[in-house]
């Protein structure tokens, strides 16, 4: 009986340490070449407008990665944007698994 709880607890330890490095956010191919650059690059584009993001900072108590939550967040914006027509964004902020970015369509 010990046996079987410890390792039903190890097997719950075991899966707490790999949740954070896993990336649930998939986008289709389209939405990939959207492209993300700074501010200074979008003088000639139309701004279509803002899009806001979120997934999950923390899972079980436990701080995802600050690496993996800015890819996901990325990518749901590459998402949404190329919804608009948009083909570049413009990352504002990322603060606790949310993210804010412009959207624009660039020649």
């Amino acid at each position: 009986m010990k046996s079987m709880t410890l390792y039903r607890a190890a097997m719950v330890v075991a899966a707490a340490a790999l949740i954070p490095a896993c990336t649930w956010v998939k986008i289709p191919d389209d939405a990939r070449a959207v492209a993300i650059v700074e501010a200074s690059a979008v003088g000639n584009c139309k701004r279509l407008g803002s899009v806001s993001t979120n997934v999950a900072w923390k899972v079980a108590g436990i701080e995802r990665g600050e690496n993996k939550i800015r890819v996901e967040l990325d990518n749901l914006a590459r998402e949404r944007a190329f919804g608009m027509g948009g083909n570049t964004l413009v990352r504002e902020s990322i603060r606790d698994g949310s993210g804010e970015y412009s959207a624009y369509a660039c020649p």
